[in-house]
């Protein structure tokens, strides 16, 4: 594991702690990874492409969830922002979908076993940090 991977587990490990406690986002936290993501994109020249098409997801996701009224919280979208500009496309892509995914289980897993309703909230970063440990082991 390089030292950009093992910064991006660090800081969804805070991240995600912070999410399932708290149902919070440290925004300061996720403008610096953002950042130094970027700063790191740009040290290593990778193509503009590999970090624009992620973090472009990262801003739809952001502007979905102001569109929705908060159905996918804006730290959310944030740090699906920040995680864009750290990562390079498939890294992200499989870190987005893994955690959507695991996301989407342990939905089904509160539906039918817990009798909990749709509405239920459920905190979206674990997943993601599972779905970036999952693609690290792959």
């Amino acid at each position: 594991m390089g030292i950009q991977q093992f910064c991006t587990v660090v800081f969804l490990l805070d991240a995600g702690w912070r999410d399932w406690r708290r149902r919070e986002i440290s925004l300061t936290l996720t403008a610096l990874f953002g950042a130094a993501g970027l700063l790191n994109s740009i040290i290593q020249g990778r193509d503009i492409k590999d970090f624009l098409i992620p973090a472009g997801i990262g801003l739809m996701f952001l502007t979905l969830g102001i569109l929705s009224g908060g159905a996918l919280g804006a730290g959310d979208g944030l740090l699906l922002l920040a995680l864009g500009l750290a990562s390079d496309t498939g890294e992200y892509l499989g870190t987005l979908l893994g955690g959507m995914f695991l996301a989407a289980v342990w939905s089904g897993v509160l539906l039918v076993v817990f009798r909990k309703g749709r509405k239920t909230e459920i905190p979206f970063v674990p997943f993601l940090l599972l779905g970036y440990i999952g693609g690290l082991l792959l």
